[in-house]
């Protein structure tokens, strides 16, 4: 079985999992079991309503409370199985789901852009409608600019005052 890694930095995860302590025929079974946990936990997650918490661990942006604890918990899922699957120490899956799981989750992410129903999932939702398009920040910044009068100065005895 092949390597599933393409990109130059994908090789070079390969080569940090290898130096981490795993075998070339453990890496393929490594992100197997990686792309299955996050593939459950996503669908998982979108049955239990956090549809737009997943979208964003899956875009990278966990800086939020929810976001954050959906992340902990598929890594925590991942480090159980990687144990399970692969035979190794919690150390070595650690450092295993530290380097694979970026890696999967734009992928995942990636496909399930190209999916129709993920497209028309984010076309039913209400925020992706309140998001401006270009041609009404356009007339919004002209209507401002219409609406803008400037402030002139009336010369008086007090130049402090102005009308």
């Amino acid at each position: 079985m092949p390597v599933p890694f393409l990109q130059r930095s994908h090789v070079f995860a390969a080569q940090l999992l290898h130096k981490a302590g795993l075998t070339v025929s453990q890496i393929p079974q490594a992100v197997q079991v990686t792309r299955e946990t996050v593939e459950h936990w996503l669908q998982k997650e979108l049955e239990s309503g956090n549809a737009q918490q997943v979208l964003l661990v899956l875009k990278g942006h966990v800086q939020e409370k929810g976001p954050k604890l959906l992340l902990g918990k598929l890594q925590d899922m991942l480090l159980v199985r990687l144990v399970l699957h692969l035979g190794i120490r919690g150390a070595l899956a650690t450092n295993i789901a530290t380097l694979i799981l970026p890696f999967v989750l734009k992928r995942v992410y990636d496909l399930a852009r190209q999916n129709p129903k993920m497209q028309a999932w984010w076309r039913e939702q209400e925020w992706s409608r309140r998001i401006p398009t270009i041609e009404k920040i356009r007339s919004r910044i002209k209507e401002a600019g219409t609406r803008l009068t400037p402030s002139r100065f009336k010369p008086s005895d007090d130049p402090n005052i102005f009308i």
